[in-house]
């Protein structure tokens, strides 16, 4: 339900009501623009962390075949044991990061966004119901 403009009275107190909607708009304007930027800094950093984790993929199974060659020195096996555990635990923290950027955080990012157009929707219609009033007043 749209709020009454019975109190508002006079053409100046409808410009201070424009004034105060026009800097919310331009606050939740500015909040929008954040979660794009954060949006696509969430896209950089999935699509670095993607790089990473094929990176990684590919050291793990370089360790694993190199440790199932046969005849291994002893001295080997343990420098390749070391580097496999190093890259399994590479492999273990980039896919636990890359499964931070969905589920419950990307759609509580979605419900701020729509939340955020839903805001300047309803300030966007009040803009035009004070101006429209504002025309009603006398001068």
């Amino acid at each position: 339900m749209p709020a009454s403009l019975t109190t508002l009275t006079t053409r100046a107190q409808c410009d201070e009501a424009l004034a105060s909607l026009a800097a919310e708009v331009r606050t939740y304007q500015h909040r929008n623009t954040n979660l794009a930027f954060a949006d696509e800094t969430a896209t950089l950093n999935q699509a670095d962390t993607a790089t990473q984790l094929a990176g990684a993929t590919a050291s793990v199974t370089f360790f694993t075949d190199s440790l199932a060659r046969p005849n291994l020195p002893t001295a080997e096996k343990k420098r390749l044991e070391s580097q496999l555990l190093t890259a399994r635990y590479r492999f273990d923290r980039l896919t636990a990061q890359s499964g931070t950027q969905t589920g419950s955080a990307a759609y509580l990012a979605d419900v701020d966004a729509d939340q955020v157009a839903a805001q300047v929707a309803v300030l966007t219609a009040a803009q035009a119901a004070v101006t429209a009033h504002r025309a009603t007043l006398p001068a």
